[in-house]
């Protein structure tokens, strides 16, 4: 199974309206749990080559209406070989997850489409972790006209897992790999320390502020 990469989008520069325009969505619903009770109805993404802010991404098609050839085209275009979005409908915040890698070509595709849609220049800041932590990041987004067109750069601060257990051990004078007594959810010794919360506030900090250190 696939490790997923968590990511928190946010955007800015677009209004309500133009947020709104970037994503497609169908209605479902689902027995409530309660019986007797309405049905709840809830929103969900159609699938991600159709969005309208992939639109402008060449693909092809099968008999069947699949993209063809379709782990390379996601891999090409949308930085993983697939990717769900769980969060969208807040005014420039979107996150999700997706298999061993960030959806970073989706972002740029994102940002370029929304820029040459509506002649905006738009930023953005993409954080990110896999679920092992593997490794972390944060990476900044930026569109630019140019001879009539769009574009989209980003800058990213990627952070190997290795750094974190460098940094723990460091902080409880320990070896992760020797100490039997070491347990990642439970108090290290008598330091007061539960590893796992610390590099927890050691990760929001630097996605907050870019600096890798701990209060």
């Amino acid at each position: 199974m696939a490790n997923h990469v968590y990511f928190n989008l946010s955007v800015e520069g677009l209004t309500d309206e133009q947020w709104d325009c970037l994503f497609k969505s169908e209605e479902h619903e689902r027995p409530h749990w309660n019986e007797g009770e309405p049905a709840i109805k809830y929103k969900e993404l159609i699938d991600l080559h159709e969005q309208p802010f992939m639109s402008n991404i060449a693909r092809e098609y099968d008999e069947d209406g699949w993209i063809k050839e379709s782990y390379q085209w996601y891999c090409d275009n949308v930085g993983a070989k697939w990717c769900n979005i769980e969060e969208w409908e807040n005014h420039g915040y979107m996150n999700g997850y997706s298999a061993w890698s960030t959806p970073h070509q989706m972002v740029c595709n994102m940002l370029e489409f929304a820029s040459n849609k509506f002649n905006i220049e738009l930023s953005a800041k993409m954080t990110y972790e896999d679920e092992f932590r593997n490794f972390i990041g944060r990476d900044f987004f930026e569109t630019y006209h140019e001879e009539g067109e769009y574009y989209c750069s980003s800058d990213e601060e990627y952070i190997d897992g290795g750094e974190l257990n460098t940094l723990l051990e460091e902080k409880l004078q320990c070896d992760l790999n020797a100490d039997e007594d070491f347990e990642w959810f439970e108090e290290y010794k008598e330091t007061g320390i539960v590893p796992q919360e610390w590099v927890d506030d050691l990760v929001y900090n630097f996605f907050d502020t870019g600096e890798l250190t701990h209060d």
